[in-house]
């Protein structure tokens, strides 16, 4: 994939997350990110998009390609899509100088991708200096929104005390939580269809909980993202060439999950409640990779 883990995951906690999370909150999109699973589908294009420019620019390409279709057929106002794709790019470039050399493959492949967004949307006769917005009040102001600070952080105490959460609903995350890992982690069943599909139905029930409470939403997503993975490929796991490697990723991410959850609401001793979410995202992003090479995937994911 040319990415490290801690560079994954430093990736998609300064960029995917954050960009998606403005995105989401942003009222003009409201009525087109009402709908959950146009959300849930939205915050994976994102993820995919900036992994793929890593891994396979082809693909990113593509993306952004069926994305301008779809974009001209629900008719999302272009000035809206001129801000968004600027500021993600704005995000992206950040994060690379922070992280690589000036002359590294991910700032070349940017550049790409970024003329490939002005094809696809720009005007005729108007420039790429003219499309994009970088040097805007607009781009200035939504950067300082997202730029994620220690003073920001919910910690589990002040999270359980403010009410946000609900004794019945934190019943439910401890319930779901616990029957994931007993079908996880049962050793003394045959690791077959039957073992992967109980593992996929715990995995919705888990994630449809969490989701109910926003703080916990990209938890949720990310789960429901795994066990979509999971659906997708139940007939090959059984047989799979890794099985023994995705075993030991299911058993670690149930794992991370335990110990977030207990730290978050059972001793409420996590400084920050969101500090699964980068990590968790990142090696489910890796899992679904293991199970069906970027090469070889087929995506109808849009990108906003």
């Amino acid at each position: 994939m040319g990415i490290s883990i801690k560079k994954l995951e430093a990736l998609v906690d300064d960029v995917v997350l954050p960009f998606e999370q403005f995105i989401m909150e942003d009222t003009r999109l409201a009525r087109y990110l009402s709908n959950p699973d146009v959300a849930k589908v939205h915050n994976l294009a994102v993820a995919k998009l900036t992994i793929y420019i890593y891994s396979n620019l082809k693909h990113a390409y593509g993306l952004i390609q069926e994305g301008a279709q779809k974009h001209k057929l629900k008719e999302i106002p272009l000035e809206n899509l001129r801000e968004f794709y600027s500021l993600y790019f704005v995000l992206c470039r950040e994060w690379n100088q922070q992280h690589f050399e000036a002359e590294d493959r991910f700032g070349k492949n940017l550049e790409i991708i970024e003329q490939f967004v002005y094809d696809s949307f720009a005007k005729e006769n108007e420039s790429k200096e003219e499309f994009f917005i970088y040097d805007s009040p607009e781009i200035s102001q939504d950067i300082a929104k997202m730029h994620y600070k220690d003073d920001a952080k919910i910690s589990a105490v002040n999270f359980c005390a403010e009410g946000s959460i609900d004794e019945l609903d934190i019943q439910d995350i401890l319930e779901s939580c616990d029957e994931l890992a007993e079908v996880v982690q049962d050793y003394n069943i045959a690791y077959d269809e039957a073992y992967f599909l109980g593992v996929k139905e715990r995995l919705d029930s888990y994630a449809t909980v969490l989701e109910k409470n926003l703080e916990f939403r990209d938890l949720g997503y990310s789960i429901a993202k795994l066990s979509l993975s999971l659906e997708e490929h139940l007939d090959s796991l059984p047989n799979h060439a890794n099985k023994k490697k995705i075993l030991v990723i299911l058993n670690a991410i149930v794992e991370d999950l335990i110990g977030w959850t207990n730290a978050i609401l059972k001793e409420k001793t996590a400084i920050d409640i969101h500090y699964l979410d980068a990590s968790l995202f990142s090696s489910i992003i890796q899992f679904e990779m293991m199970l069906a090479p970027v090469v070889e995937e087929e995506d109808s994911l849009e990108f906003f």
